[in-house]
């Protein structure tokens, strides 16, 4: 195995753990650990949803998935590839909602752009895109009494 190949596997590696903290960041709803996987710049390109810059992509997590009682993000199937310091990925995901008793489950993609940074592999843009869902979607909008 040559150096550049073993410099590709932990880059990969890197890389994927991204993708599982910030799944984990959004289920413990842990804003800070969520930050630390974006670039100051970042954009989101959601469902329903667009966000400019690290912050306002915290704080549209934090608004979208805070008064849920619960969340489950659930990171599949990545495919990584990489060039230099720059990378995409495209995964399959699962979200399960929780709020008063009712559920909403999402499934969906992640396409994501990432940079190498000083802090390591970031996500500089992320896609989100819904591909079928179950359960009560107004657990995502309005309280369920």
């Amino acid at each position: 195995m040559h150096s550049n190949d073993v410099q590709e596997l932990l880059d990969r590696a890197a890389i994927t753990d991204v993708l599982y903290r910030t799944a984990r960041a959004m289920d413990s709803k842990d804003w800070d650990l969520l930050a630390a996987g974006y670039t100051e710049d970042a954009q989101g390109d959601y469902v329903n949803a667009a966000a400019s810059g690290r912050a306002e992509i915290v704080e549209g997590t934090r608004a979208f998935l805070g008064p849920l009682d619960a969340t489950h993000h659930a990171v599949h199937n990545i495919e990584v590839s990489i060039d230099g310091d720059a990378a995409t990925t495209h995964a399959t995901m699962t979200a399960q909602h929780v709020r008063g008793g009712e559920q909403f489950l999402l499934g969906g993609t992640y396409d994501d752009t990432f940079r190498r940074t000083e802090q390591g592999w970031q996500i500089s843009h992320r896609r989100i895109r819904g591909l079928w869902s179950t359960g009560n979607p107004t657990v995502l909008t309005v309280p369920v009494s």
